[in-house]
């Protein structure tokens, strides 16, 4: 992966989870406690966020950074980050029961 793609990654990643979420930029940078217009500049790949603010758009998100990032992130299933935290709370919730259930 060339760092261009590896930028443009970030840059993708980040507008699909933020329209997932159903947020608009002025939403999310409230939500991170940033400034809209870094969401404007970071979505259109003309600047490179610093870890910290990596960090805040995850957790604004709810999803991990790996995935902003491009990594393959450990999920518990497939597609995990294109479901809503109440979803992921749910099928969380059936995992933890079954595993529960195993161990009687």
């Amino acid at each position: 992966m060339t760092e261009s793609s590896s930028d443009s990654i970030f840059a993708v990643r980040l507008r699909e989870a933020r329209e997932r979420q159903g947020l608009n930029q002025a939403e999310l940078a409230q939500r991170a406690e940033m400034q809209p217009s870094a969401i404007a500049h970071f979505e259109a790949n003309r600047r490179k966020p610093s870890f910290e603010n990596v960090r805040r758009l995850a957790k604004a998100l709810d999803v991990s950074s790996d995935y902003l990032l491009g990594f393959k992130a450990m999920t518990a299933f497939r597609n995990e980050e294109k479901l809503t935290k109440g979803d992921r709370d749910y099928v969380q919730g059936l995992i933890d029961k079954l595993a529960g259930e195993g161990k009687k």
